[in-house]
């Protein structure tokens, strides 16, 4: 972060890593429960020739949570595929204004999707529960709801650090 950022903006960033590295440690929980959840049916499975019952169910629901916390883990760390061939030809002058209408259109889907997860979750109500064990989908829809929510704040928030560096060189830029 540039030494010309603003301090509030600077705090914003500071606390949505907090909420990231957070939401990383959850995933990275559920990553291991979904490696011992896939060892236990492989196990039963092929040695023992005894399918366990629902075990789809929860591969399912941990893998969501894995899914949610590599959105938001990810936009933190610039792990999201880009191509920039823009700068490449024009520079600076032009990725000013390309990169603002990128990022308000990147977060305008991503707070649209974030809507999506809370408020339509579940339009009915029997596709909202797994096959086997009936575990309810609602409660996943809202944690990738929360992710989403984080990685649109995280574009909002780099909206506003490269406005307020409009004039000069944009440290959200990754360098080559």
């Amino acid at each position: 972060m540039s030494d010309e950022t603003p301090s509030t903006l600077v705090w914003l960033d500071r606390q949505l890593g907090r909420v990231a590295g957070l939401l990383a440690i959850i995933g990275a929980v559920s990553i291991v429960g979904l490696m011992l959840i896939t060892i236990a049916a492989v196990t039963w499975r092929y040695g023992l020739n005894d399918p366990i019952f629902g075990i789809e169910d929860l591969s399912v629901v941990t893998l969501t949570l894995v899914a949610g916390a590599a959105v938001a883990y990810g936009a933190r760390h610039n792990a999201h595929v880009s191509v920039d061939v823009i700068s490449y030809f024009f520079g600076r002058r032009v990725t000013r204004y390309t990169d603002t209408v990128m990022r308000i259109l990147a977060a305008a889907i991503a707070g649209l999707s974030t809507y999506a997860l809370f408020g339509a979750a579940c339009g009915i109500e029997k596709a909202c529960i797994t096959n086997n064990f009936s575990i309810e989908h609602r409660p996943f829809y809202y944690f990738l709801g929360v992710t989403l929510g984080v990685y649109t704040l995280h574009l909002l928030l780099r909206l506003a650090i490269g406005l307020s560096h409009f004039s000069g060189e944009d440290p959200n830029e990754i360098g080559d």
